[in-house]
């Protein structure tokens, strides 16, 4: 049974362009995969706590107390439920030139040393296979080509943390410019539509070779 493991980063609910393209991202995978199961993370409702110095602790004791099982208890289950997932959706909007907070305490319990990853002599290697990511990612101002593209630090940490655990199959999609004017953002979400559009489609043809 294929499973999509969807996590929505958003602080605003009821006016998400990201959530409202992940919503059809989901419509198309159920798709696809009619008894497919989908996992649910909203951010905003149920934030990860962000690291703390008994967290950190916690994590890096090789004999962890009661007390500090206690507090990796939300990143051991993040983790089971990356791990029993076939594709991960990330619907996040820009702010600030970066990814929200909570998106990022997400990722700081389940990028763990031994359990996602590891230090080998070669350099870090993930433990996470067989599985890809797609990111939907939403912004005021568009932060794709240059010169702005060097205040973009949404895309390459996306992609270089779900890399680091193993994840190499990292798919973006942008709706970009949604700040600069009202054909300017429908323009965006127009293309942001097709672009998950032309992800399902790729993945049928694909099959349809097989």
């Amino acid at each position: 049974m294929k499973r999509l493991l969807r996590i929505d980063a958003s602080a605003n609910p009821s006016s998400s362009v990201s959530r409202e393209l992940a919503d059809q991202f989901e419509s198309n995978w159920k798709q696809n995969n009619p008894a497919g199961e989908v996992y649910y993370r909203d951010l905003s409702i149920e934030p990860p706590n962000h690291l703390s110095p008994q967290i950190l602790a916690a994590m890096f004791s090789p004999e962890p107390t009661v007390e500090q099982q206690a507090l990796l208890t939300k990143s051991v289950e993040l983790i089971e439920e990356l791990k029993s997932a076939d594709t991960v959706l990330v619907a996040t909007p820009m702010y600030n030139f970066g990814i929200p907070s909570t998106l990022k305490s997400y990722f700081d319990h389940i990028a763990r040393a031994g359990l996602t990853f590891q230090y080998t002599e070669q350099g870090p290697q993930g433990l996470i296979e067989g599985i890809n990511a797609v990111a939907i990612v939403s912004s005021g101002g568009d932060y794709r080509q240059p010169p702005l593209d060097s205040m973009n630090f949404v895309d390459g940490y996306l992609k270089t943390i779900f890399g680091f655990m193993g994840i190499e199959d990292v798919t973006l999609i942008h709706a970009a410019g949604l700040a600069m004017g009202e054909e300017q953002a429908k323009k965006a979400k127009q293309e942001a539509s097709e672009a998950i559009q032309k992800y399902f489609k790729t993945i049928e043809e694909t099959l349809f070779r097989w």
